[in-house]
C-alpha cells in the first residue's frame, strides 16, 4: 500500500509539474466601449470627454424612451377617453407635456454644447449625440 502511494504521488507531481509548466501569456486586454484607451491613459481631458459624452448619450437615449412612452399612454388615454371631456383635456395635456419635455432635452443639449464654445471647454463644444448602434 505504501509503494502504490508513493508511485502515485509521485506520477502526480510529475503530471502537475509539466501540466502546469507554461509560458505566461501577455494579453491585450481591450474594451470596446473606450476607444483610444492608451491615449485616454495618458491624456485625463480625453477620458473625462469621452465619459461625459457617454453619459449624455445615456440621458438622451432614456429621455427619448421615457418620450416614447409617454406619448403611447397619452394615446391610450385619448382612446380610452370615451368622450369624456375632461379625460380628453388631460390625455392632450400628457401628448402636449411629452413633447414639451423631448424639446427641454434637446435644448439642453444645445446649451451645454453652447456653454462649452463660449467658454472654450473642448470636451463640450465638440459634444455629439452618438445613437446606439446594432
Amino acid at each position: 500500500m505504501k509503494k502504490i502511494f508513493i508511485v502515485l504521488s509521485l506520477f502526480t507531481f510529475y503530471v502537475l509539474r509539466f501540466t502546469f509548466y507554461v509560458s505566461p501569456v501577455h494579453a491585450v486586454i481591450s474594451n470596446p466601449v473606450i476607444t483610444n484607451g492608451a491615449v485616454q491613459a495618458t491624456a485625463p481631458e480625453t477620458y473625462f470627454n469621452s465619459v461625459l459624452q457617454a453619459v449624455i448619450a445615456i440621458f438622451f437615449i432614456v429621455g427619448v424612451i421615457y418620450f416614447i412612452w409617454h406619448i403611447v399612454f397619452a394615446g391610450y388615454h385619448l382612446i380610452a377617453s370615451e368622450g369624456d371631456p375632461k379625460r380628453w383635456e388631460t390625455a392632450k395635456n400628457e401628448i402636449v407635456y411629452a413633447f414639451v419635455g423631448l424639446f427641454a432635452i434637446f435644448s439642453i443639449f444645445a446649451i451645454i454644447k453652447f456653454v462649452g464654445t463660449v467658454l472654450g471647454i473642448t470636451g463640450l463644444s465638440n459634444l455629439t449625440i452618438t445613437w446606439p448602434t446594432l
